[in-house]
């Protein structure tokens, strides 16, 4: 009995794990979603919008694992970056290529559907719940869309 007992339970865990896609599945399939060319269509920190002319010239580059700000300003264009489909919300992290912070690690929470992406990043000893830059919560939101 207790063979059958035991087996009964390896084979509920299989079919669990079976059912269920991979967590590098489903970081992996947002991390294609996201490829591409993204144009800034708003900024703000802290309830603050960025100028106009930013908003309009900024656009962000994803290609592999990669990620460029165009045009962008020295020390802070070339970032590694990684998602984390599987928190909530989910979870991004990009890392300094180049400059004085060249290993640093920046880390936010993200929004991805279909053709609009919200990126958000807050101070480092804070912990972000939420996808905005409205007065008061110290984030910054960027909203984005997909060039075609």
């Amino acid at each position: 009995m207790r063979a059958v007992i035991v087996g009964l339970m390896v084979l509920m865990a299989t079919s669990l794990m079976a059912a269920e896609p991979s967590k590098n599945d489903a970081i992996t399939k947002d991390t294609n979603r996201i490829q591409g060319t993204w144009r800034l269509v708003a900024l703000e920190y802290d309830g603050k919008p960025a100028p106009a002319e930013i908003v309009a010239a900024l656009k962000l580059v994803f290609k592999d694992d990669t990620l460029t700000f165009t045009p962008g300003e020295p020390g802070f264009t070339n970032y590694k970056f990684k998602l984390d489909s599987t928190t909530r919300p989910a979870g991004f992290a990009m890392v300094h290529s180049d400059g004085a912070k060249k290993g640093e690690t920046e880390k936010g929470i993200y929004s991805l559907d279909g053709d609009h992406l919200k990126i958000c990043f807050g101070r480092v000893d804070k912990t972000l719940d939420e996808i905005t830059g409205r007065a008061g919560s110290q984030q910054s939101m960027y909203s984005l869309e997909r060039l075609k």
